[in-house]
């Protein structure tokens, strides 16, 4: 994952934004310590950098105490030098700075840092998820144990029944296998043999039902077999295009799942890409990158509804290419809507899903099923050093008071000589 950092723009920390050009990082700038909660609000950052000179007044370092707690998931490093030691000492024990970087400053010394920090947040993201899924086994552990409440109910349910119903979800639920054995049994109790004994007749009914699921268990198993080519290939991708070739792509995968967007009656808008972007180049594999513009266009298709609209915009911001796909967020059957901020994080983890609702209209326009989709997309945008995430959004495309998901895609831009 490539960390995206937002920094405080001052004569302070000028070098900063070369320094993290060379080693990859995308970043925004701020001038302001008062822009700053309105860009961790729009926006997720893994890291908030500042210089110690910058924050000397009680009042900013009383705002990088609010800025800690109210954005938990955002990681505060200082710039310090030796001569500031002691308010850079103050902050650390306030808990209102995760880490700091000394100067002189380098591109190693910064890496190492981010890098550090990045695994201290992302442990820190899995240990509260993990501690809410543990208290959630423990609630389900005292149900089923819970000999009244098995007097009463006729309850003969173990932890098992869990992973079984999983198992239900990714291959068995819905069009394919299940359904294909099913027919094979009517098949096989309908047909008739004729009058020489060497034909069997089979009712047009039951070989169109054959023939549906057939080519559902067949475009599963071909999901199986790209999905596994993706699993196991680690490669860095190398080859690189300019940025307008990601359009082709779009364009392509708008037109095949024109299909699925007149189930609901949907549309894409799709903005162009900024001309200072243009001319410059990402890297870029054609038929990956093509998985991922159906993957996260589906997810957009299927979690909106009637009528709805999906936006698709470009950004240039400072060294990277930004893809924006918002679609409307809606509750979900634990009452949160859209993307639950504690699940924005693991939404790429294979298997994870916030519903267990399948939907089979768009099971044949799917490259990745079983709960893999995203943990793909992640994976290839890793093989192209470029960062994924997912989050709500306030709604600024609607006039109403309602939140939008945003998929944020960054594809950092490559100087020519590469």
């Amino acid at each position: 994952m490539i960390p995206h950092c937002l920094i405080l723009e001052s004569d302070s920390t000028k070098p900063i934004a070369d320094l993290l050009k060379e080693i990859g990082y995308t970043f925004e700038r701020v001038n302001l310590l008062e822009e700053i909660s309105q860009s961790l609000e729009k926006g997720k950052f893994h890291f908030l950098i500042f210089h110690v000179n910058d924050v000397e007044p009680i009042v900013s370092r009383e705002k990088l105490s609010e800025f800690s707690k109210k954005f938990p998931q955002t990681l505060i490093i200082l710039i310090t030098d030796t001569s500031n030691w002691n308010i850079t000492a103050s902050l650390l024990k306030q808990h209102s700075v995760y880490d700091y970087i000394q100067t002189p400053l380098s591109s190693s010394h910064i890496q190492f840092t981010l890098d550090r920090s990045l695994q201290y947040l992302l442990t820190k993201l899995k240990s509260q998820f993990i501690h809410e899924a543990e208290n959630h086994l423990y609630k389900r552990m005292v149900e089923i144990f819970d000999w009244k409440k098995s007097l009463l109910h006729k309850e003969n349910e173990n932890i098992a029944a869990d992973i079984i119903h999983q198992m239900n979800i990714n291959l068995f639920q819905g069009s394919g296998i299940g359904t294909l054995m099913s027919v094979v049994s009517i098949l096989i109790s309908k047909s008739k043999l004729d009058q020489e004994g060497k034909n069997y007749s089979i009712p047009i009914p039951v070989m169109d039902l054959l023939t549906e699921n057939y080519e559902a268990a067949k475009s599963m198993f071909d999901s199986m077999s790209i999905s596994q080519s993706v699993i196991d290939d680690e490669r860095i991708i190398e080859n690189i295009e300019f940025s307008t070739k990601l359009l082709t792509i779009i364009n392509q995968e708008m037109e095949t799942l024109s299909e699925a967007l007149a189930i609901k009656s949907q549309k894409i808008n799709l903005s162009q890409i900024p001309i200072s972007a243009a001319g410059k180049k990402i890297r870029f594999d054609e038929t990956k990158l093509s998985y991922v513009i159906r993957e996260i266009f589906l997810n957009a298709i299927k979690y909106s509804k009637e009528k709805d609209v999906i936006y698709l915009i470009f950004f240039h911001k400072e060294n990277f290419l930004e893809l924006k796909v918002i679609n409307p967020a809606y509750q979900n059957s634990d009452g949160s809507n859209g993307i639950p901020e504690k699940f924005e994080s693991f939404v790429f983890e294979p298997f994870f899903r916030i519903s267990s609702v399948v939907d089979d209209s768009y099971a044949k326009f799917e490259q990745f099923r079983f709960g893999l989709g995203l943990s793909l997309v992640k994976k290839i945008m890793d093989q192209h050093q470029s960062n994924v995430q997912i989050y709500n959004i306030e709604n600024n495309f609607r006039n109403e008071n309602t939140k939008d998901v945003c998929l944020t895609i960054r594809f950092p831009l490559l100087d020519e000589e590469k």
